[in-house]
């Protein structure tokens, strides 16, 4: 994992060094059931091939919570180093997560004015995206505790955790932070489809934005993954709440 003893900014662009010593087996098997457990059910959008339609909702509840339990697993003692740093500093820390939540909402309204402008001049474009459908459809069938529990907590962490986490780090590791950044933001935001149409598409734009201010606050903090998961644990929660 990329990281540093220090998580105030690094003083150069350059992407932070990981810290010496390999994860410890199991560690090791958790990550890779992780990556594997998320990429198949939230990537490929795989689920049992006995679960009714109706059930899709509670499975994918109960793949965040498992999920959640995997990245502790897998990065527990990066993430127990990581809140040491947090409350080490915690003015510090709360100014960096604030000047975070400006960039992410300086970039999601240029991203929504983006993709407001193509859904007025390409033709059928401005549907609702099928996943803010689906969100709307678990406020109203699970109980605000569940909701508030996975939506708000579980999910935004355990995104986090693979796109920040693993996968910017992989990426920045082998090419440059920017790109890292950029690709694992790509990605973020095209998680929220769940098709190619080109409403989809345009549709997707803010939720790229977010991420890939979500990736710059990971990188500015050297690698400490708490901060996009307190900011997106705080967008959740603003989108979320008000409907409970």
């Amino acid at each position: 994992m990329m990281s540093s003893r220090s998580w105030a900014g690094p003083k150069t662009t350059a992407y932070p060094s990981r810290e010496a010593g390999p994860p410890s087996k199991t560690a090791t098997a958790c990550r890779l059931v992780f990556v594997v457990g998320y990429t198949g059910a939230f990537l490929l959008h795989l689920s049992p091939p006995w679960l009714p339609a109706s059930g899709q909702g509670a499975f994918t509840m109960w793949a965040y919570a498992v999920l959640l339990m995997l990245a502790v697993g897998g990065w527990g003692g990066e993430l127990a180093e990581q809140g040491r740093l947090l409350t080490a500093g915690p003015l510090r820390a709360v100014a960096w997560l604030a000047l975070g939540a400006v960039g992410a909402v300086a970039l999601e309204s240029v991203g929504v004015l983006a993709s407001d402008w193509l859904a007025g001049v390409l033709p059928g474009v401005g549907a609702e995206l099928a996943n803010d459908a689906n969100v709307g459809r678990a406020i109203v069938a699970f109980p605000p505790w569940a909701v508030l529990g996975v939506l708000v907590f579980a999910g935004p962490v355990v995104e986090e955790m693979f796109f920040r986490q693993f996968l910017l780090t992989a990426i920045a590791d082998r090419t440059r932070a920017w790109v890292g950044i950029t690709v694992s933001g790509v990605l973020f935001g095209m998680l929220h489809m769940h098709s190619w149409t080109l409403s989809e598409w345009v549709g997707i734009i803010p939720h790229a934005c977010f991420g890939v201010a979500a990736g710059i606050l990971f990188v500015r903090t050297r690698g400490n993954v708490l901060f996009p998961a307190a900011l997106h644990v705080l967008n959740n929660l603003s989108g979320i709440a008000p409907s409970l």
